[in-house]
């Protein structure tokens, strides 16, 4: 890993650390440099503002997630292996309701930004089946994304609740 990569995940962890700590909009870019003993500028070299630096974050954490329910993953029919997935991502969201709220309404104006991950996760969902459909699992996302969506805007997001009403979705294609 090159010292840059290095500063670079420096910052992030020192970012992530004091979202969790004192909340989105009580952390300053100053304190996260600080913390990651770098230079405020250095931050700016490696992440263009603050929500770059939560969305990097949460994208982090969010591969981190997705890559421990693959260990566990038996599911064939991609409906089941949504749900799968959902889970424990509905989960996260909603242990961190600031953070993905602020997510959301920032990269759908962005989503140029994770169309990659996107189109990754919907081969995913597919990986156990003779042929690829980017329809239904375009479809799917939209379902999982307006559940997520609408769930967090519950006074207290629940993660069960939004799966129930995920599958109650999925189960119509």
């Amino acid at each position: 890993m090159s010292k840059k990569e290095k500063t670079r995940d420096k910052i992030l962890a020192s970012a992530w650390e004091l979202f969790l700590l004192q909340g989105y909009d009580h952390t300053s870019t100053r304190e996260i440099a600080v913390a990651a003993n770098v230079a405020v500028g250095t931050v700016f070299s490696h992440f263009e503002n603050k929500i770059d630096l939560l969305m990097a974050g949460m994208q982090q954490q969010i591969e981190v997630i997705i890559e421990q329910a693959k260990q566990s993953d038996t599911q064939r029919p991609p409906r089941l292996k949504l749900r799968h997935y959902a889970h424990p991502l509905y989960s996260f969201y909603c242990e961190n309701s600031e953070f993905s709220k602020l997510l959301i309404s920032d990269i759908i104006w962005r989503a140029d930004f994770f169309k990659a991950q996107m189109d990754e996760f919907k081969k995913l969902l597919f990986s156990e089946q003779p042929e690829f459909d980017e329809t239904k699992a375009s479809v799917m996302m939209d379902c999982y994304f307006m559940t997520l969506i609408t769930g967090l805007n519950d006074e207290l997001p629940n993660a069960e609740s939004m799966l129930r009403q995920l599958s109650n979705k999925i189960a119509l294609l």
